[in-house]
């Protein structure tokens, strides 16, 4: 008689892919950070600095690296909590591009 396996079923290649990407892309923006302590992230048309603007910057890498593990161990909120930070995304992009002063050139593009 063959051994029932108990467990869950492998995460498929596209979604560790996708994991893979989002790790890389918080060690990106940390590297972004370090490299770069004085430069401001933009947040809903405005530019904090100080306290503020060193948790909003944290916080971006921090989502990427929690997205990423969730999508290779398979854990169900990791699709619905990136899903909700790329609409923030979104609305914070466009803020931006409406309030904030041009150079948008790069932003334009996409």
């Amino acid at each position: 008689m063959d051994a029932i396996k108990i467990g869950r079923p492998p995460v498929p290649r596209d979604i560790l892919f996708f994991g893979v990407l989002m790790i890389l892309s918080g060690m990106g923006d940390l590297s972004i950070i370090i490299a770069y302590p004085q430069y401001s992230l933009p947040f809903f048309g405005t530019k904090p600095e100080g306290v503020a603007g060193g948790l909003i910057k944290i916080v971006h890498p921090l989502i990427h690296f929690a997205a990423g593990f969730g999508a290779i161990y398979a854990r169900k909120w990791a699709y619905p909590f990136f899903m909700a930070y790329s609409v923030y995304g979104l609305i914070n992009a466009t803020v931006n591009l409406m309030v904030l002063p041009p150079p948008h050139r790069i932003r334009m593009v996409f």
